[in-house]
């Protein structure tokens, strides 16, 4: 018979937590104590009482805590990756609360006993009640994004290539502005791409695709294997949308500005933008949402396809990439009209129209400068785009030579080493 039982403490009436009082006092308002019978055995769960007072209490179900043992039997110390099956047996023969340890302690029916910390419970609730969880390590330093424009941006952010090189408070400044206002410009930097290389190693490993770790251009005529690696005018975009991942940031380091006139860069900040077309035209942003765009692009040897919406929503409605790329995207087709027929709940003429509309209206707020910062790049200044929520575009070369090199980071390698160095500091 299952039993739930209290240990250690000869004080039957009350339990008194530190470590969760050290928490709660952040994010969990009075809750200090707990009475012995806070922690409630249930038929397939347990239930942790925070306050009875605030009707406080977060379930745990036996099968997920068995899944969720963190023991070095249980889990890899190292990397905390499992060391056996979890989910063969869930089935507890007794609970127990330690006093002492301010945990609950769960033994299950092949004899292995597992303990769960008052402080990790809280931290990993996810069925409560008037319970605010306290952010995990590195989350809390992680802020709200700033949406910009062509008036508020006026202090564009930067590091010196060589505190970033050396100094991990550097780095983490530069990742912080990335996060926060999408870019950061990298100044007194080495002109060799080899210094692009080494900047790039700092935040972790280089996204690999069809054009390598590494591109390079010379933007002295039109290549024939990217209209972009030439000296004609780029629009404003994102890089690769046509690849299932798209990068996640974008590394552009210019190394020759000769006898040269033209190219200026562009960076837009998408999500400001976005949310400039949701608040005008809300018609116009749910299409850009809810109906996917298709890409192509050929090479002599290989082809890429996929579909993409242009705005990206996470199951809350928060807005979360952006993807467009005027020179790869294919006309609208029969699926695009499909999905804009049932967003608009209208005919198929008028949901082709005004996706078409929404598609246009967009590119008119790109070319309008609104929401863009213009800059010069040149010779020792690199800058890094995150590529989820910048467009970004270069002015025509009207003369000269120009060559600059990039590269690419997947989104959850600079994403982890954000977080990392948030929680270090």
């Amino acid at each position: 018979m299952l039993s739930c039982m209290r240990r250690a403490s000869p004080n039957v009436l009350l339990c008194q937590l530190k470590v969760l009082r050290d928490i709660t006092s952040r994010t969990l308002s009075a809750v200090t104590t707990l009475a012995v019978d806070d922690v409630d055995k249930r038929e397939n769960s347990i239930l942790v009482n925070w306050s009875k007072e605030k009707d406080s209490w977060s379930k745990y179900h036996f099968d997920w805590l068995r899944d969720s043992c963190l023991c070095t039997k249980c889990r890899h110390p190292g990397y905390n990756q499992r060391l056996l099956d979890t989910l063969e047996d869930a089935t507890p023969t007794s609970v127990e609360v330690e006093d002492s340890a301010a945990a609950v302690e769960v033994e299950w029916r092949d004899g292995h006993r597992s303990q769960y910390s008052y402080e990790w419970l809280l931290a990993n609730s996810y069925c409560h009640n008037n319970v605010n969880k306290p952010a995990k390590p590195g989350e809390d330093k992680i802020k709200e994004i700033t949406l910009w424009d062509h008036k508020t941006m006026v202090d564009p952010p930067q590091v010196n290539y060589n505190n970033m090189m050396t100094n991990d408070n550097s780095l983490l400044t530069m990742l912080r502005a990335i996060y926060k206002y999408g870019f950061c410009f990298i100044l007194d930097a080495p002109v060799t791409k080899e210094s692009m290389t080494a900047a790039g190693d700092r935040v972790g490993p280089f996204k690999n695709s069809y054009y390598g770790q590494q591109w390079y251009m010379e933007t002295t005529s039109h290549k024939k294997d990217h209209v972009s690696f030439g000296k004609g005018r780029v629009l404003p975009h994102t890089d690769d949308p046509v690849f299932f991942e798209p990068p996640g940031l974008t590394w552009v380091h210019v190394l020759a500005y000769e006898n040269a006139e033209g190219a200026g860069s562009k960076i837009v900040d998408a999500f400001s933008l976005a949310s400039y077309i949701k608040q005008h035209n809300p018609q116009y942003y749910t299409l850009l949402c809810k109906v996917s765009v298709p890409y192509k692009i050929l090479f002599k040897d290989a082809t890429y396809g996929i579909r993409k919406n242009t705005f990206t929503l996470d199951d809350d409605g928060e807005l979360t990439a952006i993807a467009l790329n005027h020179i790869d995207r294919k006309p609208l087709d029969e699926k695009s009209l499909s999905e804009a027929t049932k967003a608009l709940s209208c005919n198929a003429d008028e949901a082709m129209m005004k996706m078409y509309s929404a598609l246009r209206h967009l590119h008119q707020l790109l070319y309008s400068d609104q929401f863009a910062y213009k800059c010069d790049l040149r010779p020792s200044t690199m800058v890094v785009v995150n590529n989820w929520r910048m467009f970004h575009a270069r002015d025509a070369l009207i003369k000269g030579y120009r060559s600059v090199c990039g590269m690419h980071h997947n989104r959850e390698d600079w994403m982890s080493k954000l977080t990392m160095l948030e929680s270090s500091h």
